[in-house]
């Protein structure tokens, strides 16, 4: 990852938090802007982030797969939310891009809850507690998950 992806990332992040952001349709643009030069870069902070904005916040069908593809990059470079959104994905399905693979869903989901993401150490309760993603009923592997939601 070079530098200027990661400045680029920062910046569009701490831009897109401020009150600036929701004020300015151009202010708006040029966050998004460096927020893809961030992630063609490599920065898994942009990644993850305009990942997450494009698929989820997305006006077109492109732009929610190219969000999708963005956000397992950054899961396949360790980012625990873009782990926990790739479980949701992978669970759901987003054909053509991300389909249904149980497995891959409990991957993603045990990787972000190993990190302490607690949305997914929630997901990994219920999953153990349900017998959801074709595992079994696991009571102890529930309350060892619950454990770690203190």
């Amino acid at each position: 990852m070079s530098l200027i992806g990661n400045l680029a990332a920062w910046s569009a992040y701490a831009i897109f938090r401020s009150p600036l952001a929701r004020r300015s349709k151009w202010v708006h643009d040029k966050t998004m802007k460096l927020f893809r030069v961030g992630a063609q870069r490599g920065s898994v902070k942009a990644l993850s982030t305009y990942g997450f904005l494009l698929h989820f916040r997305g006006s077109d069908l492109a732009s929610k797969e190219q969000g999708a593809l963005y956000i397992q990059a950054a899961a396949e470079r360790g980012d625990a939310r873009s782990q926990y959104q790739m479980g949701k994905l992978y669970e759901g399905g987003y054909p053509p891009v991300i389909f249904k693979i149980a497995d891959k869903a409990f991957d993603n989901y045990k990787a972000a809850a190993e990190q302490g993401h607690p949305v997914a150490i929630q997901r990994m309760v219920d999953i153990y507690s349900q017998g959801e993603l074709g595992r079994e009923v696991d009571v102890e592997k529930a309350q060892k998950w619950e454990m770690k939601l203190g």
